[in-house]
């Protein structure tokens, strides 16, 4: 049987290939021209495939192949810089990231140094690697190494098993699974950027057909390429042209990975197949011959480590800096450092272990990277489990920076509805079990923050309440979204439980709080194509749900409560106080336009038309409007200090201080006369 490969050898047109691939991801991220630079990452993914699979059939030739050599060269490969990069930005996270921050990525360097932090992207679901809010992860670049190193683990165990089935083992066997592995797997993809988008971008699965191409591309033979330098040249250029426009057309917006990845995917082969010396030994195309010039090299050398190193220095820099936009002179200075740290990390880390200067042995490179390994991923649990530990900042800010979870996150609980047949509530009021329940607070995470006013007011009045809670999850029957504020049809069984409790109950007063906006805008438009969590105004599902919910809430005897949304802020309120903790004269110079949101015409649930409060209350909700407590003496901003507190732990959700500050008189005047009645009568 002939050989699948011939004469494999190093080529360099496919390094100046990875070039292109890493200047797109990077100017993407700088913002530099390229909306749609993210395919670069494509890129890597066929390349990658192509040439893990000619190393593995050579080998596989030779009778060389072995799982232990394979993943010992993966390992030289893949885990030195990776290691290092984690660990510095850990070390780099202790002076720059807040507490909960710093907690979060403490759990991503743990699930990296697993090979699993795509999946950790996914479960967070942050609204996707599109959504502005991820700009600021350390580690959210280390998703597509993720998908990699999952590949890694299943193509040799591919081969491994085709080995002992000769077969097997023939290059129209290996078309033909791949070519079902690559159709299987783009269906996914295509399934998942119309249902499941974030899971479709951060998943192996839905992106497996990618580095097949790859495989598929690294088993044709050369005979197939079309004879003729014309037509290798248009072949090649066609196949750039598919990499670059996407670059230049795609955005934000753009439904993806599904179709859309085809273009710089199969443009990628097309280059890499046109470019084959063996179709034209001694004759390269024009592209091939640039491709292959020494910068261009260089550049797909390092581009591994510059891929690495980039992404800490722009999400750290967004984070420092979250209210002033990177500029121009910034952002190249930024790229630089990136190439400066990637030629040293290229230099001094990744080639003594590829080229057995450091770690001669399978052993002792096995050895070093379990040991590495397991250092990031102490490190992750242990910075994860000490909640970011707060004790490093300066003592008399950590009230501003909502570092004790006694504190704020006092009433911070994910329900699920196991807890509403067992009775298992937060309580608010008196702790009374013979008390019957008289109001029950229901709502997200926004709800959770409010809590403590509600706990106060229901003391004072001497009645026990009751609190069901989850984040991301809106107070509406029948509601299903599955966008960064939604959790599909989870929500709707957990809300379905709500109201089974509340029936059973018989609960009088059953308020309403979540962040409103932020789910008419998850209902108006894909977490990828938003640029934050709550632009845009919809009623399309929010709107007759809410109307439904509160009619049901009616028809069971309860009378619904809506709190109408608090301000929100335009910056992280904790950032603010920590980018400023030596320098701030006082607590009420945050209180400027600079900062502070200003009022608008918004009706606090969704869109701009008051007539939907008045159908509210047309079907019996009563509303609480705490906005105006919000405002200043002049009625032109909503405030972020107000007498010394610090209201906000975040953009949006209230310290308990700020909950008690602001919340807790609107609801003495609004909310505590008819308690009053329900206290008589119970």
């Amino acid at each position: 049987m002939a050989p699948l490969i011939q004469d494999f050898r190093y080529r360099p047109e496919v390094d100046g290939l990875r070039a292109v691939a890493v200047l797109a991801v990077v100017f993407y991220h700088a913002g530099f021209g390229f909306p749609g630079g993210f395919v670069g990452v494509d890129v890597f993914f066929v390349i990658s495939g192509y040439l893990i699979t000619s190393l593995i059939i050579t080998d596989w030739q030779q009778g060389t192949f072995a799982l232990a050599h394979f993943w010992e060269r993966r390992a030289r490969r893949i885990i030195p810089a990776l290691v290092a990069v984690v660990l510095t930005t850990l070390v780099a996270g202790w002076f720059v990231l807040l507490p909960k921050d710093y907690a979060a990525l403490g759990k991503s360097a743990a699930c990296q140094s697993v090979f699993g932090v795509n999946i950790y992207f996914w479960r967070t679901n942050l609204g996707g690697y599109f959504n502005r809010t991820v700009e600021e992860l350390p580690l959210l670049h280390t998703w597509s190494l993720a998908v990699e190193e999952q590949f890694y683990l299943i193509i040799p165990l591919v081969f491994s098993a085709l080995v002992r089935f000769p077969a097997l083992r023939t290059r129209r066997t290996l078309l033909t699974l791949a070519g079902f592995g690559s159709m299987a797997s783009l269906f996914a993809s295509l399934y998942g950027v119309a249902y499941h988008k974030v899971a479709a971008f951060y998943l192996l699965p839905p992106r497996a057909w990618e580095l097949l191409v790859g495989v598929a591309l690294a088993i044709l033979p050369p005979v197939w390429a079309i004879k003729g330098r014309i037509v290798s040249e248009v072949l090649s250029y066609a196949g750039l042209a598919g990499i670059l426009a996407p670059c230049l057309l795609y955005d934000r917006t753009t439904p993806f990975p599904g179709l859309a990845a085809l273009p710089p995917c199969l443009g990628t082969a097309l280059v890499v197949w046109a470019s084959n010396q063996s179709v034209h030994p001694g004759a390269p195309t024009s592209l091939s011959k640039f491709l292959a010039t020494r910068p261009v090299v260089f550049v797909g050398l390092i581009s591994y480590s510059l891929y690495l190193w980039h992404w800490p220095l722009f999400a750290f820099s967004r984070y420092y800096q979250a209210w002033e936009p990177l500029t121009l002179g910034y952002g190249i200075f930024l790229i630089a450092v990136s190439f400066v740290l990637a030629t040293l990390s290229w230099r001094f880390i990744e080639t003594p272990f590829r080229r057995r200067r450091l770690c001669a042995t399978r052993k002792a490179v096995c050895q070093s990277a379990a040991a590495a390994l397991a250092t990031s991923f102490a490190l992750g649990v242990a910075i994860l489990l000490l909640r970011g530990l707060p004790k490093r900042l300066p003592e008399n800010v950590r009230p501003a920076l909502s570092t004790n979870p006694q504190d704020d996150l006092l009433f911070a609980r994910d329900m699920k509805p196991a807890d509403f047949a067992a009775g298992r509530l937060a309580v608010l009021g008196i702790h009374d079990p013979n008390r019957s329940v008289r109001v029950l607070v229901w709502g997200d995470s926004h709800a959770m923050a409010a809590l403590p006013a509600f706990d106060t007011l229901l003391k004072a009045k001497g009645l026990a309440g009751r609190a069901a809670t989850h984040s991301a999850t809106a107070p509406v029957l029948g509601y299903e979204s599955y966008g960064r504020f939604g959790r599909g049809k989870e929500a709707v069984r957990f809300n379905e439980a709500v109201l089974a409790y509340i029936q059973k109950q018989r609960i009088p007063h059953v308020v309403l709080v979540a962040q409103w906006l932020g789910y008419a805008a998850d209902d108006e438009s894909s977490p990828e194509g938003r640029s934050d969590g709550l632009s845009g105004h919809s009623s399309s599902l929010l709107q007759p749900a809410l109307l439904d919910t509160v009619r049901k809430l009616v028809s069971v005897g309860s009378q619904p409560w809506i709190v109408l949304q608090v301000p929100s802020q335009p910056y992280d309120v904790s950032k603010l106080f920590h980018r400023w903790q030596k320098t701030l004269p006082e607590l009420n110079y945050i209180n400027q336009s600079g900062f502070c949101s200003k009022p608008d015409s918004s009706n606090g649930i969704v869109g701009d038309d008051p007539a939907f409060l008045d159908q509210l209350r047309g079907a019996g909700a009563r509303l609480i409007d705490p906005r105006p407590c919000f405002l200043n003496g002049s009625q032109d901003l909503y405030q972020i200090v107000m007498n010394g507190v610090i209201l906000y732990r975040d953009k949006t959700h209230l310290t308990k201080l700020g909950a008690e500050t602001v919340l807790l008189p609107v609801l003495e005047k609004s909310f505590a006369p008819f308690l009053a009645v329900s206290a008589n009568v119970r």
